[in-house]
């Protein structure tokens, strides 16, 4: 059965290649077909077969990189997730394929029209979107009808095996039909979803007919881990473990080995040498766009903060940056001058369960600051911040120095990299995450960090901050 899902899953991964290697190279031939028939731009000289065969072979093999770099065809997402990423490869596609021929210049006749590659773009980016919305609208459709859909248990309660349920009930075009829990402890909570114990495992999966079985399961409980494993071998199913992010994303690791004996080398997730110097020509460049383009919104908002309350216009706070270092964090004011004197009245940091807070329907926010803080425009002066170098266009949160000093010490490993304006926090849900989850998706970001994970969040940001899930 192993065997039967890998070929399937190869030859599904073949085909969305080759699909979208196709797409690209229709998107090529018709922003050709565009530009020429409207005259959009200088004439092109006429293409010959050479240069066709070329550009095709070249866009193809940078699209099947790309794709491969951006984990494309990794796993399955959602709709959404998947346009994002999909609209990010084509973008890196372009901007490669450019490089490409600026420095090879593989023809001396023939020039790459400026405005031929932006309708490739757009012309691409529509076709990309197109052909997975019809892709999930045919998944969802059939699996409606009960076509290709595998019953799924969730071994766990706890946060991980919540959102497991939550995205196998939200979203239909991943093909699963959740069936509940099986806890180790069943808590009446769960209710009709928690379908027993661990101790009958074996008798839940004959009885709900489970066809997979997902084990999210804390790390402390390795053996117990093993012995579902062990307990679900001579059954007809598919078991996948969720590793536990804690371990994982504490540690990048390195394989060697001695005499034929393995050997895992640990060390702690940090940025440092070629990648920190791109992170930060990448920063700089990004920062001083963002700028010029918000430079009249930053002028609108500046009147708008005058007109509605008495007090400065910006807001300074100290907060922690890389390595601890305190530093001066920019932010259009949102609140009344002196909100910060009046939080006590609000509550004590030290009775809450955690030592972080978003106070819901917060007295001190003014009105035009209720609209910043909702679209995240309080944000923008931060700017200013990563041109300074304090700031990363993408990172951990800017923590505040109280809530560093009741950091454990786990936590501080977030702080190896400097903070930024947006991040795994801000695209998961803000003010929404507990404080040990989200520094858990930071340190997992760290220790995979490339440039193209801060396209990817970059490209993120702005539906999130469309959701406003978590921003008040």
């Amino acid at each position: 059965m192993a065997r039967k899902i890998r070929r399937e899953n190869l030859r599904s991964l073949w085909l969305h290649r080759l699909v979208d290697v196709g797409l690209n190279w229709l998107a090529i031939v018709l922003a050709y077909l565009i530009k020429e028939g409207f005259g959009i731009g200088i004439r092109t000289e006429p293409v010959t077969l050479q240069v066709a065969v070329h550009t095709f072979a070249v866009t193809g093999l940078i699209w099947l990189g790309v794709a491969s770099a951006l984990e494309l065809y990794a796993y399955k997402r959602r709709l959404f997730s998947e346009i994002v990423t999909l609209l990010a490869g084509l973008a890196l596609t372009i901007a490669f394929f450019n490089t490409y021929v600026y420095f090879a210049r593989p023809f001396d006749s023939f020039i790459y029209p400026r405005y031929g590659m932006i309708l490739y773009g757009i012309v691409g980016g529509v076709l990309l979107i197109v052909s997975r919305a019809i892709k999930h609208a045919a998944r969802r459709a059939l699996h409606r009808r009960g076509v290709g859909v595998r019953r799924v248990a969730v071994v766990g309660t706890g946060s991980v095996a919540y959102r497991l349920a939550r995205a196998f009930r939200e979203d239909e075009a991943l093909g699963y039909q959740f069936v509940g829990y099986i806890a180790d402890d069943p808590e009446p909570g769960f209710g009709r979803d928690c379908l027993g114990g661990l101790g009958a495992i074996e008798e839940i999966i004959r009885r709900r007919r489970i066809e997979e079985l997902i084990v999210a399961l804390p790390g402390s409980m390795h053996q117990e881990i093993l012995n579902i494993a062990d307990r679900c071998q001579a059954l007809d199913i598919r078991l996948r473990v969720v590793p536990d992010l804690f371990e994982v994303v504490m540690i990048r690791a390195t394989l060697s080995e001695i005499d034929d004996i393995p050997l895992i080398g640990l060390r702690d997730p940090v940025i440092t040498g070629y990648q920190s110097l791109v992170k930060r020509v990448f920063d700089l460049c990004v920062a001083a766009f963002c700028l010029v383009l918000s430079l009249p919104l930053l002028v609108l908002i500046a009147v708008a903060i005058r007109l509605d309350s008495r007090g400065p216009i910006f807001f300074r706070q100290v907060r922690v940056g890389e390595n601890g270092r305190p530093f001066n964090m920019f932010k259009f004011r949102s609140m009344v001058p002196d909100a910060e004197k009046r939080l006590p009245e609000l509550l004590r940091i030290e009775e809450l369960p955690e030592p972080v807070f978003k106070i819901q329907d917060d007295p001190r926010v003014t009105r035009v600051g209720r609209v910043l803080r909702r679209t995240s425009l309080d944000e923008l002066p931060q700017l200013f911040n990563v041109l300074k170098g304090d700031m990363s266009m993408v990172g951990p949160r800017p923590e505040e120095l109280q809530v560093v000093k009741h950091y454990k010490l786990w936590h501080r490993k977030r702080l190896s990299i400097k903070p930024g304006i947006t991040g795994p926090m801000q695209v998961a849900g803000r003010g929404e995450l507990p404080l040990d989850e989200r520094i858990r998706l930071e340190l997992a970001y760290i220790s995979r960090y490339s440039i193209l994970e801060d396209v990817k969040y970059l490209l993120k940001t702005l539906p999130a901050v469309c959701r406003a899930r978590g921003a008040y």
